[in-house]
């Protein structure tokens, strides 16, 4: 192996790596910021909207539960997708 494959198959190794920590520390730090979001609304008395389960559901601050609208999950036929294809949403 040549000295310049060497050096770029190194520096993409560092690059996943780096991305996996970045990516880590920002799930982290999302986590967080949504958790004091919660905390902080339902202190306020503000409803909050959160999607589960294929419903958009509202949950008010005395905790009672609202379903608002359910949403389809479309089906997508895996068998005839082939490595490269470009997907369009209609």
């Amino acid at each position: 192996m040549n000295r310049r494959k060497f050096l770029k198959n190194r520096r993409s190794i560092n690059n996943s790596i780096l991305s996996t920590k970045e990516d880590s520390v920002l799930l982290a730090s999302a986590k967080i910021a949504s958790s004091k979001a919660v905390r902080s609304s339902m202190a306020l008395g503000i409803t909050i909207k959160v999607i589960r389960s294929h419903e958009i559901i509202s949950i008010n601050p005395d905790a009672s539960i609202q379903v608002l609208r359910k949403i389809s999950k479309p089906t997508i036929d895996i068998s005839s997708l082939k490595k490269g294809m470009i997907l369009e949403r209609k």
